[in-house]
């Protein structure tokens, strides 16, 4: 009995196979120079390109990160019988009434509230010499340091201020309503470019299974093995992150909205919610809460124990967070040390302003499988192999 040598994924045998007949001509493979040349051609065209369309491509781009979101919801709709279409619907109808519900109860309060803030700022600067007082007092009766007070300057000049913003800030807010329709086709585009996102994101949708199979097809045979387990961990901690993230951010919006409004803050609901909604960005949101919701605690009841209710709210959903909260939805699959993420924020944040935060994590994560894979390829290299002579 003959056995055939084992064949490839293409059919033919592996192995040398005797050549039979005239073999062509081999020809110079390129030198190093030409090659350089080449790449640097596609570097550049590709930057011009990318640089002139770059309108066009960030809508997709955007659109291919909300599609990668929502994929796997659209596939457990798939499993519960639905059909492909039928479940981006019903998550396009759910994200509209989401959009609707959070403007309801956003939009109203603030406007309702910002003349009444606009009072309290007044009436807080016009007595601030009587707030501040009795705390510089406790500071010099408990450490002997005496604080110099000089807010007279700031109460006489503080209501002209907020007088002459207020008005400012309506014609700031006329002048920004009358340039959407004086700029005619930037601000057409922009509307345009808002519409199209939802619908590049319902297409991307619909094949997005059929994209990922098309570009997998597109990888060397003999590098698919590796590039499949690269991309299997490089998505189990973007989406451990991104996917566990948008949930904590919700949780953390309630449970500091039921916090401030146990408290006895203003606009407990929006200053919670948005807290929650700008954790997308680690620490951001519970930075911006605690301002917020402090200004409101000082100019609804000045220096006393709400500060500390405020402080007391945010430290223990803090705490929760660190804890419970973000080590079960989470986890420790985006294996990140608390210190690289703080580090990778400030860099992002340097470099890209805040899309660089929002963006430094994931790219971080990223980054942190690759180099896992290249210390492993360098571990089992002859360079790091070889024994010392």
């Amino acid at each position: 009995m003959i056995r055939r040598p084992s064949t490839s994924l293409s059919g033919a045998p592996r192995g040398r196979v005797p050549i039979r007949g005239p073999q062509p001509k081999r020809t110079n493979s390129p030198s190093w120079s030409a090659r350089l040349a080449w790449g640097l051609g596609f570097v550049v065209i590709g930057s011009l390109l990318i640089w002139a369309l770059w309108p066009v491509l960030s809508i997709l781009i955007a659109a291919a990160a909300l599609a990668y979101l929502l994929d796997p919801l659209v596939d457990r709709l798939e499993a519960r019988g639905l059909s492909r279409g039928v479940g981006i619907g019903l998550l396009a109808v759910a994200g509209l009434l989401l959009t609707v519900v959070l403007s309801l109860l956003i939009v109203p309060p603030v406007i309702g509230k910002s003349g009444e803030i606009a009072s309290r700022l007044t009436e807080f600067f016009a007595t601030l010499d009587q707030r501040i007082r009795p705390l510089a007092q406790w500071i010099e009766t408990n450490t002997g340091y005496a604080i110099p007070l000089d807010v007279s300057a700031l109460q006489q000049q503080a209501p002209e201020l907020i007088r002459e913003g207020l008005p400012k800030a309506q014609e700031m807010g006329t002048a920004f309503i009358t340039g959407l329709f004086t700029q005619g086709m930037s601000i057409l585009g922009a509307i345009l470019n808002l519409t199209l996102l939802p619908l590049f994101t319902a297409y991307l949708l619909a094949d997005w299974d059929k994209l990922i199979a098309k570009v997998a097809d597109l990888i060397p045979w003999r590098f698919r093995p590796r590039v499949t387990r690269i991309a299997v961990e490089v998505d189990k901690r973007l989406s451990a992150f991104v996917r566990g993230q948008t949930m904590l951010c919700l949780i953390l919006g309630v449970l500091y909205s039921i916090g401030l409004w146990i408290a006895g803050i203003d606009l407990p609901f929006t200053v919670g919610m948005l807290a929650g909604a700008l954790f997308i960005v680690p620490y951001l949101g519970t930075i911006v809460g605690v301002i917020l919701a402090l200004g409101l605690s000082l100019l609804e009841y000045g220096v006393d124990l709400h500060l500390l209710w405020v402080i007391l709210v945010f430290s223990g959903v803090q705490l929760l967070e660190g804890y419970v909260l973000t080590p079960q939805i989470v986890g420790n699959e985006v294996g990140l040390h608390p210190l690289v993420v703080m580090i990778c924020l400030v860099v992002g944040g340097s470099l890209l302003g805040i899309w660089g935060m929002l963006l430094a994590i994931p790219i971080t994560a990223t980054l942190s499988v690759l180099g896992a894979e290249w210390l492993d390829l360098y571990r089992r290299s002859r360079v790091y192999g070889e024994s010392p002579q």
